[in-house]
């Protein structure tokens, strides 16, 4: 049996959302309750959902449709037991009571015990207390681009890289269609960021590149305290096709300046969506063809490789879109991600 333990998705419709509501109150009561979705996700209805959800969603129908899967969510707190023939894998939580942490902690050996969650090291306080746990895992499955395992070296998690099976992020190209097919008159081209403003985000280095571009549409769709010289467009929002279709006849260019980030889909969806993409190497894309560099130090050197796409040919934007749609379709798949996955994991069985 495989047991797999991370984000469940949370019901769709509005019987089933408020039957999740008042299953999730009642653990908050009662944390040893067992879960409604013991063999298999909480019903989606079709919709897209975003990582980490969209993480369970696919690695699970992959891992089920080839062994014995049960699924857990990564916060559950009921006691658990596994045996010597079964493989573990899950995310780190943080509660020493959840499934993963019990597993881990365990003396009792299994096939396999890894662990599967995001990783970056420029702020190392937000990875730091899943180090006792990597410790005791046979393997890691690191979400992280190749910027954050090509200088894993450097950082204080040094001593995980024996252990790390990198990961690619993923999107299903199909939820995120091409709505970006004609751009705007140079001079009058707009700036988009999606996402949370939080440390790690970097929105700091976004407002003070944008403070170069005042002259220029600056919006911004997410959550969290206003961000100096960029319009709040909306809070969290379904990026739905009419919504990002909206969102496309005014803003040009995708901008993403994360400063400890290890793959942040967003800039998956933008690729598909058909933005061209500026963002530093520590979101965790770089080397990557058609992506503009920016620097989380260097605001100048910002501020110029975004005033040249402001004046880039038509033509050449149109290349950079189809190139990173293409790109989107032909690698960052949900069969790559769980093909790595599996060809580990099928080691042990």
């Amino acid at each position: 049996m495989i047991r797999f333990v991370y984000s469940v998705p949370p019901s769709s419709g509005w019987l089933n959302s408020k039957f999740s509501r008042l299953y999730r109150f009642l653990r908050r009561k009662a944390p040893y309750l067992p879960a409604p979705w013991r063999h298999g996700l909480s019903p989606l209805g079709g919709r897209v959902i975003p990582a980490p959800y969209s993480i369970t969603q696919n690695l699970y129908a992959f891992l089920a449709a080839r062994h014995p899967t049960q699924l857990y969510d990564l916060d559950e707190r009921v006691p658990f037991d596994f045996s010597a023939e079964d493989i573990v894998i899950g995310h780190p939580w943080h509660h020493p009571g959840t499934i993963i942490q019990q597993a881990l902690r365990n003396p009792s050996k299994c096939r396999l015990k890894a662990l599967i969650f995001p990783v970056h090291h420029a702020m190392p306080d937000i990875n730091a207390y899943a180090a006792p746990l990597v410790e005791l895992a046979d393997v890691v499955f690191a979400i992280m681009g190749p910027y954050w395992y090509d200088t894993l070296d450097m950082s204080t998690f040094a001593s995980w890289k024996s252990k790390i099976v990198r990961l690619d992020m993923a999107v299903d190209a199909k939820d995120y269609p091409t709505v970006k097919h004609k751009f705007n008159p140079p001079g009058q081209r707009g700036y988009l960021y999606i996402g949370r403003n939080q440390p790690e985000k970097g929105c700091d280095v976004l407002s003070r590149t944008m403070a170069g571009l005042l002259e220029f549409k600056r919006g911004w769709v997410g959550f969290g305290k206003e961000i100096p010289n960029i319009q709040h467009l909306s809070g969290p929002a379904e990026l739905k096709k009419d919504f990002m279709a909206e969102l496309a006849q005014h803003y040009d260019f995708f901008v993403n300046t994360s400063i400890s980030d290890a793959n942040p889909t967003t800039i998956l969806e933008a690729m598909a969506w058909g933005f061209p993409v500026a963002c530093t190497p520590q979101s965790g894309y770089y080397n990557t063809p058609n992506l503009v560099t920016l620097s989380t130090t260097d605001i100048e050197h910002n501020i110029r490789a975004l005033k040249a796409l402001q004046y880039a040919p038509e033509s050449e934007l149109e290349r950079i879109s189809q190139a990173n749609t293409a790109l989107v379709l032909s690698y960052y798949t949900w069969s790559r991600f769980c093909e790595t996955v599996w060809n580990s994991v099928s080691q042990y069985l």
